[in-house]
């Protein structure tokens, strides 16, 4: 489930200010500013994330219709093929799950 612009921005928030109280940010700009370029990033991750899902659900459903030599279709784990096929599609792509 993905979360809600408001929860996405209170995350950048956060992270925000705990990487100025720890001192492993140097703001070059206003707080706000970096905020925002946290919270877009993770818009953006949670987007690309839901379409590697898609696209897992999809191809795991196909691959789980047309059966596997040897394996009966009832001994395919619907679940299990989508996680795989998921992380193929993520290695693919580049990103991290």
């Amino acid at each position: 489930m993905r979360p809600s612009p408001a929860q996405i921005q209170r995350v950048a928030e956060a992270l925000t200010q705990r990487l100025i109280a720890a001192q492993a940010l140097e703001p070059e700009t206003t707080e706000q500013a970096i905020h925002e370029r946290f919270a877009t990033v993770l818009a953006r991750n949670f987007a690309e994330e839901e379409e590697i899902e898609r696209e897992a659900e999809a191809e795991a459903a196909k691959l789980v219709r047309q059966g596997a030599p040897g394996v009966r279709r009832e001994d395919l784990d619907l679940r299990r093929v989508e996680q795989l096929v998921k992380r193929r599609i993520a290695q693919a792509r580049g990103f991290a799950l």
